[in-house]
């Protein structure tokens, strides 16, 4: 029998099928993506300029067949599924027809009613997709030992052999198998870049498609006209960029940078560090997925 798992944001995953065994899950059904295009017209000109296109909130159907023994009974269940499904903060929704693809959702307002003359019914229950996007219930640097939750499509080229996430040397290659490119600046992707090592400064490029950042060594007065250069990173120090927010040992505003950026691609993007030695990065991210 398939499985319906669901977490509040802040709580722990609980499979809701099992914990109300007289639900059972028939099908999961994922709207199309809905496409937000922005045009510029130039008077004179015929049509339109194509200037960015984003992506909307979607929709997530759930159909469940609930089975009361009685009245009383169908109405209790009711009560226990809005109790879980309808909440003030996202609530996070995936199945066993996919379990490695789920949905970061808000539930819109759905009758749950018996058929007539039974205390049987089934609920098309509608769900709204914040991000418009399906994104897996881990991170890339966490693929490894989440290998049982695997499916075909998942833009996984070798399933026997599962690309890496954490690099020892200066230059590698991150895969990207997302249906879009992550970017943590235009649409706001969760990307969070991890380093460790020795370096006074160190340059990041992505030479794939030539975003970068740099991180400058700060200057340290040690005296009234003397100064010295105090390095990016030193044994065991740890320089995070989350997002676009650089941090050093948890501490925000502690590091200079260009105020650039990486953009990954989909599929591979070859990665050049400069200035880094003693190299242990992690790029860590969900994947994305219509």
């Amino acid at each position: 029998m398939p499985d319906l798992f669901f977490m509040k944001k802040g709580h722990e995953e609980i499979n809701l099928t099992a914990r109300l065994p007289a639900v059972e899950l028939l099908e999961v059904n994922t709207g199309a993506p809905q496409l937000n295009p922005t045009y510029t017209g130039i008077a004179g000109s015929d049509g339109q300029l194509l200037q960015s296109v984003a992506f909307n909130s979607s929709t997530f159907t759930v159909s469940l067949l609930i089975k009361g023994n009685s009245r009383s009974d169908f109405n209790l269940i009711k009560s226990e599924l809005q109790k879980e499904l309808y909440a003030r903060v996202p609530i996070r929704l995936r199945s066993s027809f996919e379990p490695a693809k789920a949905v970061w959702v808000v539930a819109n307002p759905t009758e749950i009613a018996p058929l007539s003359n039974s205390d049987q019914g089934m609920v098309n229950f509608a769900f709204t997709v914040i991000s418009g996007m399906r994104t897996t219930p881990f991170r890339s640097d966490e693929l490894n030992s989440n290998k049982e939750l695997l499916t075909v499509g998942m833009g996984l080229p070798d399933m026997d052999n599962l690309p890496e996430y954490r690099f020892y040397s200066q230059e590698f290659d991150v895969f990207n198998p997302s249906d879009v490119e992550i970017d943590p600046y235009i649409q706001h992707h969760d990307l969070v870049i991890t380093f460790k090592g020795k370096a006074r400064g160190i340059l990041v490029e992505n030479t794939t498609n030539g975003t970068s950042f740099k991180i400058n060594p700060d200057q340290v007065q040690t005296g009234e006209h003397s100064w010295k250069v105090k390095p990016v990173l030193e044994q065991g120090d740890v320089v995070t960029m989350d997002g676009i927010t650089l941090f050093k040992n948890g501490d925000c505003g502690d590091v200079r940078t260009d105020f650039g950026h990486l953009v990954l691609a989909k599929g591979n993007n070859h990665i050049k560090l400069t200035g880094l030695t003693d190299v242990d990065v992690t790029f860590s991210f969900p994947f994305l997925y219509f």
